[in-house]
């Protein structure tokens, strides 16, 4: 607006061009008028951006009046009744005052990282389940490369580049540790890689993720531009509006019937809360109507379409498996020709889940006002799978894919009402490990992934936990972190020393024995101590 009072009585000052600038019209009620008169006064003296930090604080800033014009047009993410969408900063996974760094994700990683070498060099700390690692330490990883993805700045192709950097290094440590030892690496050669098949696995995700990852950002972009713009955003121009128009000269307002009368003669007065109610029933609609649709389209796709093209693939993936060596077998993948078909099958229920997730995304920022649902539909899709249908262990890099894309979500959208549920996760979450000791079935042992329960009691104990844990570090993980590990403790040379582990603890598993093997690895933290503190 150019000034206090140009632009309040015509609608041509106002910038078409800008998708939050809409029509609007005044409401026959005076005290409403003069909230919209107060609000319009402050933008034109210069207030915007302190108002900005108030909605975004706040999570206040919803318009004074309903909308009730046509959703947005093309390529808008507008969602239903054509409102904009509404990101609190209260549901955002990163928030902004700590965009800079964020601790939580170091120590997640530099604790995933030990656990995983543990893990790797004695067996018996995961068949245990020792501290519910089974449950959280490998989706924990995913999650927090999902997060670190939406916030890296680099182009695909640099990102792949780092990656694949990486993989290549800790494959030659891995293979040179199997020369020096004499092992059989060229008749099992998918052992070498070993972990680092995580890494390729990233690559592929984000190979995958990369148009998400775009659509997410945009959806994001608009999401806070109408947060930050309430005074106009909520306004709508609408071919049937039930308001009345203000009067011409700038006296008091007309009361409802007066200005009907006044415009085109008698009519009944409409009543606000009937329409907002119609309003919210036909987006509840529309949403079950879109979503619904779209999931059992999905559904029938893959039932109809792609199983039976699959198929045709069983005797190209059996020998393409059979190249890698036995120890594919680890990972669930076929080893006879008849297998291939019934990994097929199950394939395409993997491919179904991933798909719906990827639906949900796109369809839930369009029919709901708050971006942060898209969140929790992903998340309860994709463990209502887990609780209600067997998932045999070749699921695990769909389930990875899953979990960066879940990661991804909570990146952009934010998770709706995430501050809320986190602060009384950190308030109780000694009750939170109660629940998950009660859930875990009494005398169980082994690797629930490598082994998935077939009793569905048990499958659902055992997903149930590991969603209770997703959940936690999604909505409360930067409460449990202190930033003053870093800031003031100086441990960021712990990052240097996750990484030097990831590369070579494997090598160092094979070379030496323990106790020699837990010696070398603690001893290169003062190694990565030195190098940081070098001048």
């Amino acid at each position: 607006l150019k000034s206090p009072r140009a632009g309040f009585t015509s609608i041509s000052n106002l910038d078409h061009k800008n998708p939050l600038a809409r029509p609007w019209r005044h409401m026959a009620d005076p005290s409403l008028v003069g909230k919209q008169r107060m609000q319009r006064s402050a933008l034109a003296e210069g207030a915007v951006q302190d108002e900005e930090r108030a909605i975004v604080a706040d999570g206040e800033g919803a318009p004074l009046l309903p909308s009730v014009g046509k959703a947005g047009g093309p390529g808008s993410y507008g969602g239903a009744a054509g409102r904009p969408r509404r990101l609190k900063e209260d549901d955002r996974l990163c928030p902004t005052a700590d965009k800079e760094h964020q601790p939580f994700l170091d120590v997640t990683r530099i604790c995933c990282v030990w656990l995983v070498a543990i893990d790797h060099g004695d067996w018996r700390f995961g068949d245990v389940n020792t501290g519910f690692a089974q449950n959280w330490v490998l989706q924990y990883l995913f999650l927090t490369c999902g997060v670190c993805y939406g916030m890296s700045r680099r182009g695909l192709g640099r990102y792949l580049f780092r990656l694949g950097v990486y993989a290549a290094i800790g494959i030659c440590i891995n293979w040179s540790a199997w020369l020096f030892k004499h092992m059989d690496w060229r008749n099992d050669f998918f052992s070498v890689i070993y972990h680092f098949w995580f890494v390729i696995g990233l690559m592929v995700y984000a190979v995958i993720l990369a148009p998400l990852r775009g659509y997410l950002a945009g959806v994001r972009a608009e999401a806070l531009a109408s947060s930050a713009a309430p005074a106009l955003a909520g306004f709508e121009a609408a071919p049937e509006t039930p308001y009345a128009q203000p009067p011409a000269s700038g006296g008091e307002v007309a009361s409802d019937g007066a200005a009907a009368a006044g415009a085109q003669g008698a009519s009944p007065p409409v009543d606000e809360a009937k329409v907002q109610e119609r309003l919210q029933r036909d987006a509840l609609t529309k949403a079950l109507v879109v979503i619904g649709g779209g999931v059992l389209g999905l559904m029938i796709c893959f039932t109809i379409l792609v199983h039976p093209l699959l198929d045709l693939l069983a005797p190209a993936l059996f020998r393409l498996v059979k190249d890698f060596g036995p120890k594919t077998s680890f990972w669930g993948l076929p080893q006879t020709e008849v297998e291939s078909f019934k990994f097929l099958q199950r394939l395409c229920t993997y491919l179904n889940l991933t798909c719906t997730n990827f639906w949900l995304l796109v369809a839930c920022p369009k029919v709901f006002e708050r971006p942060g649902l898209a969140a929790w539909a992903v998340l309860i899709n994709t463990y209502g799978h887990r609780l209600l249908f067997y998932r045999a262990n070749d699921e695990r890099p769909f389930h990875g894919l899953d979990l960066m894309t879940i990661a991804l979500t909570c990146h952009y959208l934010g998770i709706l009402h995430r501050r809320t549920i986190g602060k009384y996760i950190a308030r109780y979450w000694f009750v939170v490990l109660f629940a998950c000791c009660v859930l875990w079935p009494m005398g169980l042992h082994g690797r629930m992934d490598e082994q998935p329960p077939t009793v569905i009691s048990t499958r659902i104990r055992v997903n149930l936990i590991e969603m209770i844990f997703v959940i936690c570090w999604l909505t409360a993980g930067e409460r449990l972190i202190q930033k003053e590990i870093f800031k003031e403790d100086s441990f960021d040379f712990m990052n240097d020393w996750a990484l030097v582990v990831f590369l070579v603890h494997k090598a160092v598993h094979i070379l030496m024995v323990p106790p020699l093997n837990w010696m070398f690895l603690v001893a290169l933290i003062p190694v990565c101590y030195l190098r940081r503190r070098m001048p």
